[in-house]
C-alpha cells in the first residue's frame, strides 16, 4: 500500500470516526436534554408539592397573624411553577393525552386552593383585628370598677372558652354560645356598653372562627396533592421506557474498536499544533514592552516577565504563588474591584488603570487589559497586559494642581511674554483690579501704576529683574476705578534651557487688609473690644500720669471701682450674648452720666474703674457715684427682656488713701466690697477700719488653708426631733473652727472667705467625710435616727465630679444615699438655672434628700418652689424668733408650710428656743424642730450619753 493510500485511509478513517464521533454527539445531547427535561420537570412538581404542603400548614394558623407576604409568595411561586411545568410538558409532551388531561386537572385544582385560601386570609385578618379589639375590650372592662365583679368574671370565662376553640376541637360552638347568652342577660340588668360590644364582638368573633375551621379543612381535602403525585407517577412510566430505548442506541456508538486509535491520532496532531502556538506565544511575553502576568484561575501569579520587575521591583521568585493583590494600593474602593472581578468571571475582557503600589511602597499607575484564557471551553490562566503610565498621571496631577492654585489663590497671579505684555492672569488679579484678562491681554503692566513712584523707582525694579532675575518689594498700584492700594508684589524672570528669557511672572498681594488690621490692632491695645471703653492697660498709662499731674499740682483725685450687682445671674441665666449686651448698656450709660473729661475704663468681667480728676472736695466723688447708681437702676430692654441691675462703687482719694496707683486701685476695691456687704447697689469710702476687716480676712484665709491639717477643724451635731412625738429623728452637722490663734473662728465668718478663697471645696470634702463618720458612730451607738443633714456650699456644686465622691465617701462607711439630707442655700436655688436644677435632680435619683437652708431670706418667690427637687424646706430662724411678737412674719411661716405641705415637702423650723415657739410650729402642722430648746449643737459623744437608748442584754 503506497504511502498516499495510507494516508488517504487514514483520511477515510478520521472522517467516518469524526462522523460517528459528532453522531454520537448530538445523540447524547439529545439524551442529556431529554434527561435534563425530565429532572426539570419532576423538581418543578416536587417544588409544586411542597409549596402545596405550606399553604396546607398555613390554613392551621387559624387564631395566628400569619405573614401574607410569605403566602402571597408561596401562591406566586406555585403559579409560575405551574406555568413553567405548563410550557414543558407542552413541548415535550404535546401529544401525550394521558398527562395533559392530568395537567388539567392539577391547573383546575389550584385555582380552588387560591380561592379557599383567600378566603381563608380575609377571615383570618378579620379574626386578629377582632382578637385584639376584644382583648382590648376585656382590658377596659377590667378595670372599670362600674362592672360587676360577676360580669367581669363571666367576661373573662367566656373569652378563655373562645380562646381555647380556636385551637381546640374538643369545645363545643353551642357551649360557648350558652356563656355568651350568660353574659348577655346579665348585663340587661347592668346595660353597660362595654359588656354589649364585648357580646356583640364576641358572637362576630366565634362564627369567624366556625367558618375558618370549615376552609380550613377544605384546603387540607382537597385533591391538589393527589393529582400531582398521579402526574408525577405518569411521567416517571415514560421516562423510564424512553430512557431504556436511548440506552441500546448509545451503546451501539461505543462498538466501534478503532475509536481508541483515531483518538490517539487526533490528539497527537493537536499536541504538535498546541505547542507551536506555546513557544509562539512564550516568546512573545517575554520580549514584550509592556508588564506581564499571567495566573492561574485562582488568581495566583504563575509568570511575569522582565518588564514586570523593574517595574514594580519585586522579583520573579517574590511574585509566583502569590495573588496580585501584592501590589494593592487601597486607592480604590472595593465597587472598582468587584465591577472588574464580575467581569472576568464572566468570562468576558477588562480594561481599565489600576493605582498600584511598588514594593518601596511608591505608587505606580498602570493602564491594564485582563483576558481569560480558556482551553477547550475550560479556564485555565488569566493574562494581564499592562502599561506603567505612573509619569504621565503624574505630570497630569501636577497640571491640575498648578492650574488650581492659579484659579484660586488670593494673590493675583500675572504671566507676561519676553517683552512684558500680559499674556494670562487668575481670578485674583480681577478681584483685586477690576480689570478683565480682555483689558489687559497684549498689554504692559504699567497701566497699573498709580504716579506714586517716581520713574527712578521702576528703572531700579528693572534692572534688578534682569541682573538678577527677581524684584520683591511693596508698590503703590491703582485699580480700574482709580483707587490707590498697596500692593506686595514678587516678579521673576523665566528663562529656558540656553537662557533666554521666555516669560515674566508676577505674583501681588493685596495689603489693604494686612494694613487695615494693624490699625484695629493698634486700637485693641487700648480699648476694650467690647464696649469701646479704655482698657486696663490704657487705664494704668492714664492713672500715672494724672497722679503725676496731681502731685505736681497738688490736687486732689478720686477713683471709683464699680462693680455691677447680680450680673452673674444674667450671664449665667439668660446667656453670654445677653451678658455682653448688658456691659454694652451700662458703658454707654457711664459714658453719658460722666464728663467728657473723666477717665472711665472696663477693668474686667463686670467690673469698671473711674478716674475723677481736679477735685475740690471728696464729696464731689459720692455725687458722681449716687449719679452713676440712679443711672444704672434704671431697667434695660435687651431683646425681649426687662432686665435690672445695680452697682457697687468704692472710692479711694489722692493723696488721702494712697499716693500710688497700686494702693489706691487696692483700697477702692475694698471699699467696693465693703459697699456689697452693706446691701448692694450703694457705694462706700475707703477707710483705716476697712483695712483694719480686710486684714482680718486676709489673717483667717491664710490660717484657713493648714486648718484641716492641724485638726482645728471639727465637727458638732444639732439634734432634729419631731414637733409631735419631741423624740430625736435626725442630727444636723455642723463645723467648727478652734485656731490657736485666732480663737474661735463662727463659720458665718470663715465660710464666706472659703468661698471666695476656693479653700472650700477641699473643706466641703472633709465635712462631708467627718458628717458621714459621725452618723455611722451615732447609729452604731444606738442613737435612733434616720438621716444626716450635711450642708454644702454652691461653689462645691460646680465640681464635675462632686456626685460620684460624695456616693464613694457614703459606700466607704455604709451609708445610703438616702440617709443624707444635703443643705442648700437659698441663694442657689434662686440662681434657678438648667444646670442646677437639672444636678439637684441628679442628687435625689441616687438617694439623695435635697432641703432649702434658711428658706425665705433670699427674696426668692414662693411659685417657685413647685418647681424645685426638692424634698425639705428649712425656715429660717429670723422667722422664729418673731412668733412670739405676733408679727406678720406668723403669717408667712403659715403660708410656707400650707405651700410645702401641698407640693408635698417636709418642713423644718430652726431656732426653737421657747414653748411659745414650739406650740405655734406644731399647731400649724410644722413636721421637725430644731434650737437650743430640744438641744444646742453637741459632740457626737455628748449626742450619744443624752440620746442614746438603753438596751437589755
Amino acid at each position: 500500500m503506497s504511502t498516499k493510500e495510507k494516508f488517504d485511509n487514514i483520511s477515510i478513517l478520521l472522517t467516518l470516526f469524526i462522523a460517528l464521533l459528532v453522531s454520537l454527539f448530538f445523540y447524547l445531547y439529545h439524551v442529556e436534554k431529554n434527561i435534563q427535561n425530565y429532572t426539570l420537570t419532576h423538581n418543578k412538581i416536587t417544588t409544586l408539592q411542597l409549596i402545596d404542603k405550606e399553604l396546607d400548614n398555613f390554613s392551621i394558623s387559624i387564631n395566628q397573624f400569619s405573614d401574607y407576604d410569605i403566602i402571597n409568595t408561596n401562591l406566586t411561586k406555585f403559579s409560575q411553577t405551574l406555568h413553567q411545568l405548563q410550557t414543558l410538558l407542552k413541548v415535550d409532551y404535546h401529544n401525550n393525552l394521558a398527562i395533559q388531561k392530568s395537567l388539567k386537572q392539577v391547573i383546575k385544582d389550584f385555582k380552588q386552593k387560591i380561592e379557599n385560601i383567600e378566603y381563608f386570609k380575609s377571615l383570618n385578618s378579620s379574626l386578629i383585628s377582632g382578637s385584639h379589639f376584644l382583648f382590648d375590650l376585656q382590658s377596659t372592662i377590667a378595670e372599670d370598677k362600674t362592672i360587676s365583679l360577676e360580669a367581669r368574671n363571666l367576661i373573662n370565662e367566656a373569652l378563655f372558652y373562645l380562646l381555647r376553640y380556636t385551637t381546640s376541637n374538643y369545645i363545643d360552638k353551642a357551649y360557648i354560645l350558652t356563656k355568651l347568652q350568660k353574659i348577655r342577660k346579665h348585663n340587661k340588668k347592668e346595660k353597660h356598653p362595654f359588656v354589649e360590644n364585648f357580646y356583640k364582638q364576641s358572637m362576630i368573633t366565634l362564627e369567624t372562627l366556625s367558618t375558618l375551621k370549615k376552609i380550613s379543612q377544605q384546603i387540607h381535602n382537597e385533591k391538589l396533592d393527589h393529582d400531582l403525585i398521579k402526574l408525577n407517577k405518569l411521567l416517571d412510566s415514560i421516562y423510564t421506557k424512553n430512557l431504556f430505548i436511548q440506552t441500546l442506541i448509545a451503546i451501539l456508538f461505543f462498538l466501534s474498536t478503532i475509536t481508541v486509535l483515531i483518538i490517539l491520532i487526533v490528539t497527537h496532531i493537536r499536541s504538535l499544533k498546541n505547542k507551536k502556538e506555546l513557544l509562539a506565544f512564550k516568546y512573545a511575553l517575554q520580549h514584550s514592552d509592556n508588564t506581564i502576568v499571567i495566573t492561574d484561575p485562582n488568581r495566583n501569579i504563575t509568570f511575569v516577565n522582565d518588564i514586570f520587575e523593574k517595574t514594580t521591583g519585586y522579583s520573579q521568585q517574590e511574585a509566583l504563588g502569590q495573588n496580585p493583590r501584592i501590589l494593592k494600593s487601597d486607592q480604590h474602593d472595593q465597587s472598582f474591584y468587584e465591577e472588574m472581578n464580575e467581569k472576568l468571571n464572566k468570562g468576558e475582557k477588562w480594561e481599565g488603570e489600576f493605582i498600584n503600589r511598588r514594593k518601596d511602597g511608591s505608587l505606580l499607575y498602570e493602564k491594564a487589559s485582563i483576558v481569560p484564557v480558556f482551553l477547550n471551553n475550560k479556564l485555565i490562566s488569566y493574562l494581564a497586559i499592562k502599561l506603567d503610565i505612573t509619569k504621565y498621571i503624574e505630570q497630569n496631577m501636577k497640571l491640575a494642581q498648578a492650574a488650581s492654585v492659579f484659579e484660586n489663590t488670593e494673590e493675583a497671579i500675572i504671566i507676561a511674554d519676553e517683552e512684558g505684555k500680559v499674556i494670562s492672569i487668575n481670578p485674583a488679579f480681577t478681584n483685586i483690579y477690576g480689570y478683565l484678562l480682555d483689558d489687559v491681554k497684549g498689554k504692559n503692566l504699567s497701566l497699573l501704576h498709580s504716579d506714586m513712584q517716581d520713574a527712578n523707582f521702576y528703572k531700579n525694579m528693572w534692572n534688578q529683574i534682569l541682573e538678577n532675575g527677581m524684584w520683591r518689594g511693596k508698590i503703590i498700584n491703582k485699580t480700574k476705578n482709580g483707587e490707590i492700594i498697596p500692593i506686595w508684589e514678587t516678579i521673576k524672570k523665566i528663562t529656558d534651557k540656553f537662557g533666554k528669557t521666555v516669560n515674566y511672572t508676577a505674583i501681588q498681594t493685596d495689603l489693604r487688609e494686612l494694613e487695615s488690621s494693624q490699625a484695629k490692632a493698634d486700637y485693641l491695645a487700648y480699648h476694650d473690644p467690647l464696649t469701646g471703653l479704655y482698657n486696663r492697660v490704657n487705664f494704668e498709662e492714664y492713672l500715672a500720669h494724672a497722679l503725676f499731674i496731681a502731685k505736681r499740682n497738688k490736687s486732689s483725685l478720686a477713683i471709683l471701682f464699680i462693680d455691677l450687682d447680680r450680673f452673674k445671674v444674667i450671664n449665667d441665666t439668660l446667656g453670654h450674648d445677653i451678658g455682653d449686651e448688658v456691659l454694652i448698656a451700662v458703658a454707654n450709660r457711664l459714658k453719658k452720666t460722666l464728663r467728657e473729661s473723666d477717665f472711665i475704663s472696663r477693668w474686667g468681667g463686670d467690673e469698671f474703674v473711674v478716674i475723677l480728676e481736679n477735685l475740690s472736695t471728696a464729696s464731689e466723688a459720692a455725687v458722681v457715684a449716687a449719679n452713676i447708681i440712679d443711672s444704672l437702676k434704671e431697667p434695660m430692654n435687651i431683646h425681649s427682656h426687662h432686665l435690672i441691675t445695680t452697682a457697687s462703687i468704692g472710692i479711694s482719694l489722692y493723696p488721702e488713701n494712697g499716693e500710688d496707683a497700686n494702693t489706691l486701685i487696692k483700697h477702692a476695691d475694698s471699699a467696693m466690697y465693703l459697699a456689697k456687704d452693706m446691701g448692694k447697689n450703694n457705694f462706700r469710702y475707703y477707710t483705716t477700719e476697712l483695712s483694719k476687716e480686710i486684714q482680718n480676712k486676709l489673717d483667717i484665709d491664710m490660717a484657713l488653708h493648714n486648718a484641716i491639717e492641724n485638726n482645728e477643724i471639727f465637727m458638732v451635731f444639732q439634734p432634729q426631733y419631731d414637733l409631735k412625738t419631741k423624740k430625736i429623728i435626725s442630727v444636723e452637722a455642723l463645723v467648727r473652727w478652734e485656731n490657736q490663734e485666732l480663737g474661735f473662728v463662727p463659720p458665718d465668718k470663715f465660710i464666706p472667705i472659703a468661698e471666695d478663697s476656693g479653700t472650700i471645696i477641699s473643706l466641703g470634702y472633709f465635712i462631708f467625710e467627718e458628717s458621714c463618720k459621725g452618723y455611722k458612730k451615732l447609729r452604731q451607738n444606738n442613737v435612733e435616727i434616720q438621716q444626716v443633714a450635711i450642708n454644702v456650699s454652691s461653689i462645691q456644686f460646680k465640681e464635675p465630679h462632686l456626685l460620684e465622691t460624695f456616693i464613694s465617701i457614703a459606700k466607704r462607711h455604709n451609708i445610703e444615699p438616702s440617709e443624707i439630707e444635703i443643705e442648700i442655700t437659698e441663694r442657689f436655688i434662686m440662681e434657678h438655672t438648667i444646670a442646677n436644677m437639672n444636678m439637684l435632680q441628679n442628687f435625689r435619683n441616687y438617694g439623695f434628700k435635697i432641703s432649702i437652708d434658711d428658706f425665705g431670706t433670699g427674696y426668692s418667690s414662693m411659685s417657685y418652689l413647685k418647681q424645685l427637687p426638692v424634698d425639705t424646706i428649712k425656715i429660717d430662724k429670723s422667722f422664729v424668733d418673731d412668733i412670739t411678737l405676733e408679727s406678720s412674719e406668723n403669717a408667712i411661716i403659715e403660708a410656707i408650710i400650707a405651700l410645702s405641705k401641698t407640693l408635698g415637702y417636709s418642713i423644718v423650723a430652726e431656732g426653737i428656743e421657747t414653748k411659745e415657739q414650739e406650740a405655734f410650729l406644731e399647731k400649724t402642722n410644722c413636721d421637725i424642730g430644731q434650737g437650743y430648746l430640744f438641744a444646742k449643737p453637741l459632740s457626737c459623744d455628748e449626742v450619744i450619753q443624752r440620746f442614746a437608748i438603753k438596751r437589755s442584754n
